[in-house]
């Protein structure tokens, strides 16, 4: 059994048979109590996780918080990073266009701390391969976002509507 407690840039891991998780349950809220107080002071946020791993390795993400974390996402064992990411970029909390840091900061709340070239190296692909698109913000930063063609695929209802106005118009032009 496995119990992770994540708080701003802190984590603790326990492993352990179930009596050594229940003495090392009794000792969470005293670090909790002190990280907190000195992150209130910061004015960061807590964030707890417990997790368990199944039998089918998936692994299930609480949903966002003020857009610190992405929504719930289902991810299993064999799912490569680039998986991972487009997972994400597909949720709600990827609709807005995110910067490469954001990216790289969701996967760590999923329990992935890669390095910043490995995340760069994966959105690029991911971008040369057309799943993504690159373009930069009004602060000159690039951001990801899924391209339109995409977007347009997950909402087939707006693309009819729009293709049934450009009739409308066509026929009163006429």
């Amino acid at each position: 059994m496995r119990l992770r407690v994540k708080f701003g840039h802190a984590e603790i891991e326990f492993e352990g048979t179930l009596d050594e998780m229940l003495s090392a349950i009794d000792l969470i809220p005293r670090i909790v109590d002190i990280e907190k107080e000195i992150k209130t002071a910061e004015g960061e946020e807590l964030a707890i996780e417990g997790k368990a791993m199944g039998s089918a390795g998936q692994v299930e993400k609480p949903t966002e918080q003020a857009g610190v974390f992405p929504p719930t996402v289902q991810i299993s064992k064999e799912d490569s990073i680039a998986d991972i990411v487009m997972k994400i970029i597909n949720s709600p909390w990827g609709k807005v266009p995110r910067r490469l840091d954001e990216v790289k900061k969701a996967l760590e709340a999923f329990g992935f701390p890669l390095p910043r070239s490995t995340v760069a190296v994966t959105l690029l692909r991911l971008t040369k391969s057309g799943k993504l698109r690159r373009f930069k913000d009004d602060a000159g930063e690039f951001v990801y976002s899924l391209p339109i063609s995409a977007i347009v695929d997950q909402n087939p209802l707006q693309l009819d509507a729009n293709e049934i106005n450009k009739s409308n118009l066509s026929k009163g032009d006429a």
